[in-house]
């Protein structure tokens, strides 16, 4: 019997607000014309990606949710903004160019850590092996680009950054794949209580 349909994919996020990600977009606008093969994630789908659960039993929602509201147990209202540009893994093989988040990003490791733990202690989640380094994508690279191009550009973007915003929940996604790219539903939200 296929068990796909007891199963989601699933994410724990940050939404971001429309300021956010119009400046998200006029970035992706100003890299498009430097003529960069590249497919372009639309602003409207982005999030800042707190951990990737991949495939969850709909069974397990409700523990999902006591371990999130446990997660955000201590964690005040921040604020957040967004910073720059960046590449993964390196200038000289670029697959994919970021924006950074810059800000009280230590209450934002806080929260990250804290979920990781409590993930994994109560419902055997693997953590993460490596540090959480907070990112928005904005493009993925198609066609390698020339390392001095993208210094060029590295230090182009380098003094751009948005508006604070606000952070005062977290988001359970599902996340689902279709021919156009990923559809993102909020399933439901976990506010942090003072």
């Amino acid at each position: 019997m296929n068990d796909d349909n007891h199963h989601i994919r699933a994410f724990i996020a940050i939404s971001l607000p429309k300021e956010i990600k119009k400046f998200l977009q006029d970035i992706q606008g100003q890299l498009q014309t430097s003529g960069l093969k590249a497919s372009w994630p639309k602003p409207e789908t982005m999030h800042l990606t707190l951990k990737f659960l991949g495939n969850i039993s709909i069974s397990k929602l409700d523990a999902v949710r006591t371990c999130m509201t446990k997660a955000v147990t201590g964690i005040p209202i921040h604020t957040l903004f967004v910073s720059g540009i960046g590449v993964f893994p390196t200038v000289k093989k670029a697959r994919a160019i970021w924006s950074g988040t810059r800000g009280q990003t230590d209450i934002l490791e806080k929260l990250v850590n804290h979920l990781e733990v409590i993930l994994f202690e109560e419902m055997g989640i693997k953590k993460e092996n490596r540090r959480f380094s907070p990112h928005l994508t904005i493009a993925r690279v198609k066609k390698p680009i020339f390392p001095k191009t993208m210094i060029q550009l590295l230090r182009e973007f380098k003094d751009f950054h948005s508006e604070d915003f606000f952070v005062s929940e977290i988001k359970f996604f599902q996340s689902e794949l279709s021919s156009s790219g990923a559809i993102h539903k909020t399933i439901f939200s976990i506010p942090f209580r003072h």
